[in-house]
């Protein structure tokens, strides 16, 4: 996949996260929508919106040269160091904020229990070093190899293993997707056929969720309906991505965006409510509007200071371009309900 179709999957998923987090993951969050058309699409895309960052993110994996201590050491810097400095301000401005929907209970455990969707960071990192792990020990080299490591990471995944706790159960949830995104890269010989298949894996997931995790009642996050529609769905749009140079300027500030969004998705929704407005249509308009720009306007700031670069991004260098990877949702102690 080329690098702008790569933009435009990241802008892609990015519209879906904050489309979420606008709408809200049930009725007691975001604009409190207990039915209707927009509930509907936000748990039926449950099954493909992290899926897919983690997708992207293990393709764009198999591209990376170095996975020992230098790739562990860099990601700790990216995904940490931002999910300490940017999640804490979040839970901070949560706790103050009046009209949040939700706040920390034990601030003694933060990021210990994982803050809001910045679980993913922690889970990402968890992700890295197993990756790390399995390609020092060559155990994704060759298909059969891989396979074994992919049938014991679904296994994981349907057995809900692994606690709330800094992000574990988060990284069992992440890793068959992951390694699917790794794969798709690292055998790019069998791309070319599966290209072919690709509308076919959409069908498939819209009839696996239609019949097996319908959107109108959200189905068990760790079950296997969601695990196949998330793999087949994801899996297909990597294959055959979205495209728009839109979407890859939205994909450009993915991380950024990620990271600050939330703060302009409640302020926008909060605002309205203290105008009176109660329009829906307002409400979803004005906080996707708000979430994307929100975050571009603190993305142009960041790139102004190597403080903020270093506290934001987690890059120490001057005037280096963030990599851009949405690092890739939720209230963790119950993830499978929260993305």
């Amino acid at each position: 996949m080329k690098e702008r179709e790569v933009q435009s999957l990241r802008g892609f998923a990015c519209l879906l996260l904050v489309l979420y987090h606008v709408v809200g993951d049930n009725p007691d969050r975001g604009l409190q929508i207990e039915e209707g058309p927009l509930r509907i699409l936000v748990n039926g895309l449950a099954a493909v919106r992290m899926p897919l960052f983690a997708l992207i993110a293990g393709a764009l994996h198999a591209r990376y040269p170095r996975w020992g201590y230098r790739l562990i050491s860099d990601k700790f810097l990216r995904l940490i160091v931002p999910m300490l400095t940017v999640g804490t301000l979040f839970a901070i401005v949560q706790a103050m904020a009046p009209g949040t929907n939700d706040q920390v209970a034990d601030w003694w455990l933060l990021h210990l229990l994982p803050v809001a969707h910045y679980w993913f960071l922690e889970a990402l990192f968890l992700l890295f070093g197993v990756m790390a792990l399995l390609r020092h020990i060559k155990m994704l080299d060759t298909v059969p190899r891989f396979a074994v490591v992919f049938a014991a990471s679904t296994l994981a995944y349907l057995m809900h293993l692994g606690v709330a706790w800094l992000g574990i159960s988060g990284m069992f949830y992440l890793l068959p997707y992951f390694l699917c995104g790794f794969a798709l890269e690292h055998f790019k010989a069998c791309q070319p056929n599966a290209r072919r298949v690709a509308p076919l894996m959409f069908f498939m997931g819209g009839i696996i969720m239609l019949f097996w995790a319908s959107p109108v009642v959200e189905a068990d996050r760790f079950g296997w309906a969601m695990l196949a529609i998330g793999l087949l769905i994801s899996t297909a749009f990597w294959l055959r991505p979205v495209r728009g140079e839109w979407l890859a300027r939205i994909g450009d500030f993915s991380y950024t965006i990620f990271l600050f969004h939330v703060f302009f998705t409640s302020a926008s929704r909060i605002a309205l409510n203290h105008l009176g407005v109660h329009a829906v249509a307002v409400y979803v308009v004005a906080g996707v509007a708000s979430g994307l720009i929100g975050s571009m306007a603190i993305h142009a700031l960041v790139m102004r200071s190597t403080v903020l670069q270093a506290l934001v991004w987690g890059q120490f260098k001057k005037k280096r371009t963030p990599e851009r990877s949405p690092q890739p949702v939720e209230v963790p102690t119950r993830l499978q309900e929260n993305s």
